[in-house]
């Protein structure tokens, strides 16, 4: 006759799931999320993504006043610092965007995406001081803003 042998690393492992599942939450609780929002999108929009991005656009910009026109490109190296800070922030946030309870649709997901590729370009342009390429870039994010807002009636 042949007896059934139980090794003990699988009886350990059997307790040990056993005990990992009654100690889970239950069911009707729901998993905790890792990620929640603390702000709505509005504020969200106000106090991340728009400060952000400003930075990043302003080197595009030109101020007249009664003294002339002054270019608002970067001069030093903390306006680059300023910059690098401003792009790292906007492709860090792009990932609160993807919150579960943020996202809208797949739209919302192809947006941000843009949003953060074209971000992260703003980063390493910035770390490389290539004024060029953060130029292009600030008209890129201009024109995914704009669409996105447009797409969800958020003008």
């Amino acid at each position: 006759m042949i007896s059934p042998r139980i090794s003990p690393g699988l009886l350990l492992a059997v307790a040990i799931g056993s005990a990992a599942v009654s100690s889970a939450p239950s069911e009707s609780a729901g998993p905790a999320l890792p990620f929640q929002p603390h702000v709505d999108m509005k504020t969200f929009m106000e106090h991340v993504l728009t400060p952000a991005a400003t930075i990043i656009w302003r080197v595009n910009g030109v101020v007249l006043d009664d003294k002339g026109e002054h270019d608002l490109a970067p001069k030093s190296e903390a306006d680059w610092e300023q910059i690098v800070s401003g792009a790292a922030t906007l492709a860090e946030a792009t990932n609160a965007l993807m919150i579960p309870q943020r996202v809208r649709d797949q739209e919302w997901i192809f947006y941000t995406r843009k949003l953060s590729e074209a971000a992260d370009k703003a980063y390493r342009a910035a770390e490389e001081h290539d004024l060029k390429s953060i130029s292009k870039v600030s008209d890129q994010l201009d024109g995914i803003c704009a669409a996105c807002h447009r797409h969800y009636g958020l003008e």
